[in-house]
């Protein structure tokens, strides 16, 4: 591009040797002034599509940088919720897998050890200790069974009749989550319990999953123990 220039230049340069005399009314100098302004107009017209087209070339190249960007962000976004997908995942497999074992132990009447793989499973996904499993009656309101980790006053405040009042599969408060099973077998709810440390709507599907099968758990230890004292 700046071989035009130079060739306007040239010419700018060499107007009054090749215009050595006037041409009808005009006189030497009017010819010369006048090719000179419409070279040096045409350098202004090369230099303003010149500076059109950087603009364009800019606006596209911005264009392209922040496209990247937002793909670079979706990237990033998909990687951690991919990740995060495994965690999960991971944890919920590892209960599965537990769980004939639970079953077995629950059979067998070892109690204390039945709702272990579901705390832990539970204490994994909140990244806290603080975690109650409650199993309420619906018909009498009241908690036939708590199994929890950390402080033993930590969750008083969820008794059967606050647990049952919201009528809730899952809410949070300013420093608890509850969580409850999705359907109840013979008038029994299972309740997962946790201090709140972060957002956990995110996994509100797999803490039902949970409550679902500590209230299973819960029910197989029930109803198999009074099925063998019939026999």
């Amino acid at each position: 591009m700046y071989w035009i220039y130079l060739v306007i230049f040239i010419f700018i340069v060499l107007t009054p040797k090749m215009i050595q005399e006037g041409i009808w009314f005009f006189h030497e100098e009017d010819i010369e002034a006048l090719i000179i302004f419409c070279f040096g107009f045409l350098g202004f017209v090369v230099y303003l599509a010149k500076e059109k087209a950087l603009l364009s070339i800019v606006q596209e190249k911005l264009r392209l940088q922040k496209r990247t960007n937002i793909i670079t962000k979706d990237l990033s976004d998909s990687y951690s919720y991919i990740g995060e997908m495994n965690r999960k995942f991971d944890i919920v497999k590892t209960f599965i897998f537990q769980l004939p074992k639970d079953v077995a132990e629950t059979l067998i009447k070892r109690k204390t050890e039945t709702f272990q793989s579901t705390l832990e499973a539970i204490k994994l996904l909140t990244k806290t200790n603080e975690v109650s499993l409650r199993f309420v009656n619906t018909k009498t309101k009241t908690i036939e069974k708590i199994i929890e980790n950390g402080h033993h006053k930590t969750f008083d405040i969820f008794d059967a009749k606050k647990l049952l009042s919201t009528n809730k599969t899952f809410w949070e408060e300013s420093l608890y989550v509850a969580v409850a099973s999705p359907v109840n077998v013979k008038g029994l709810v299972a309740f997962v319990i946790f201090a709140k440390k972060n957002n956990h709507t995110d996994n509100v599907d797999v803490f039902k999953i949970l409550a679902a099968q500590a209230l299973l758990l819960f029910c197989i230890n029930r109803y198999g123990s009074t099925a063998d004292q019939k026999k």
